[in-house]
């Protein structure tokens, strides 16, 4: 309740039946009687469902203290099925989602109720933001429908901090009674275990379950849901990096660890594909940190000969398209430890031969838990990628994969025994480059 009360965006991701949705309906009642002049809206599927919402408002009022109820503003006028008018200006109003409902309001609150199984979603949400950008307050709250709709998209980027919404989790528990006999009985009596877990999940990523060819199985990324924690403070950071934008650090620098860096690199476009880099253990594979955001290549690549020179890293950098510009500029820096291909060149190409192979050891890594994953938005990334219709692997149209593959690529240099990074083997224009090894089309 409390989030409800001081955060202007909030977005709520629950197991079914916990009585949120009423929750939601006595905030707007107490938002409606303790302020003059506010307008409310409530939004549900259809109107009978819209219905329902003002219905509990009504039930909620009735059910008052009666010294509070005669304290507080009296009706307007008797309420009806879809609003409710108060004498000091404050109203609720009950509508359904469709395209261009609410457009002509200025509301002061909008809920929008089980908004994962709304037809119309998208244009709802597009005419309904701007009625609350002079100050209004936004709730959108679901179960979970799967990947693709909106409020997945709006869950991704709210856990990635890509939006202004406080995103909120609840799982099955949260209901008081609900224990693990419980939970055993609702197993029992569904036929398919997928679908239990999403109607009753126990985090969030188990929650967006997909149907669809899947590349990495839902148990595996589940699993390492265990291991998502927040970062270290940044006064706990080398002081190099406490200046770095995109960064979470989870485990500081540590003298003789052998540390990898996979780094994929995009076009920093400002609405483009994003750049990631993830630092991991070479012996455990355990995330030691992580960095992700838009950026210049140059901008890029001195950010990575940062992390490269704080952790004594070996940088393996994607040099398909924008890769080439980012390694440049490693060069001009004098970047130590940059990872050659089996060509002998800076860099991990990556290809119709290499991508695969990348891909089933971050599969394989996934499945045997040999790999520690700390940053949430990286299982939201591996729990929707999947096999494309032309057989390849990517991200669904609409969402990235920049966080899978620079995984990928420092598990496939992490692989390699230490001393395959040991000769300074490469090129005279990177004299501090180093074999990766590996073979590549």
């Amino acid at each position: 309740m409390w989030a409800l009360m001081t955060e202007r965006l909030v977005l709520i991701l629950k197991a079914r039946q916990l009585g949120i949705s009423w929750l939601c309906c006595g905030y707007a009642l107490w938002f409606c009687l303790f302020q003059a002049g506010k307008m409310v809206l409530l939004f549900s599927k259809g109107q009978d469902e819209a219905n329902e919402l003002l219905r509990r408002v009504k039930v909620l009022y009735e059910r008052l203290p009666a010294w509070l109820r005669d304290a507080a503003p009296q009706l307007a006028k008797p309420a009806n099925t879809q609003e409710m008018v108060w004498t000091h200006g404050s109203r609720i109003r009950s509508l359904p989602a469709s395209p261009g409902a609410g457009r002509s309001f200025t509301a002061s609150l909008v809920v929008l109720d089980e908004a994962a199984f709304l037809a119309f979603a998208e244009p709802l949400y597009t005419a309904l933001k701007p009625t609350i950008d002079a100050g209004g307050q936004l709730i959108v709250l679901s179960t979970a429908n799967g990947i693709g709709n909106l409020f997945h998209r709006l869950w991704t980027r709210a856990s990635s901090g890509l939006n202004s919404f406080k995103a909120i989790f609840l799982p099955w528990w949260s209901r008081p009674g609900r224990d693990a006999a419980w939970y055993a009985a609702q197993e029992a009596e569904y036929t398919d275990l997928a679908m239990v877990r999403q109607e009753y999940p126990a985090t969030a990523t188990e929650a967006f379950l997909v149907t669809g060819r899947t590349r990495f199985s839902s148990d595996w990324v589940t699993r390492q849901a265990r291991h998502v924690r927040p970062g270290l403070p940044r006064n706990e950071w080398p002081e190099s990096l406490r200046a770095t934008p995109g960064l979470t650090i989870y485990v500081s620098p540590k003298p003789g660890r052998r540390v990898v860096i996979g780094a994929d690199v995009a076009e920093g476009l400002e609405h483009g594909d994003y750049s990631a880099a993830v630092g991991i253990d070479g012996m455990t594979w355990e995330e030691l940190f992580h960095l992700h955001g838009h950026w210049e290549s140059d901008e890029y690549a001195v950010m990575l000969d940062l992390l490269a020179r704080a952790y004594n890293a070996t940088l393996a950098i994607e040099r398909n398209n924008h890769g080439h510009a980012v390694l440049v500029k490693c060069k001009m820096l004098h970047t130590p430890k940059i990872a050659l291909g089996h060509d002998d060149r800076p860099g991990w190409l990556t290809n119709s031969q290499t991508k695969p192979q990348s891909i089933d050891l971050l599969a394989t890594a996934l499945r045997d838990e040999s790999a520690i994953i700390h940053t949430q938005a990286t299982l939201d990334e591996l729990q929707i990628y999947r096999v494309l219709k032309d057989g390849s692997t990517g991200a669904p149209a609409g969402y990235f994969d920049d966080r899978v593959m620079s995984w990928a690529v420092a598990l496939m240099v992490a692989r390699k025994p230490a001393q395959s990074f040991s000769a300074a083997s490469g090129p005279a224009r990177f004299p501090n480059a180093q074999p990766i090894g590996g073979r590549q089309g």
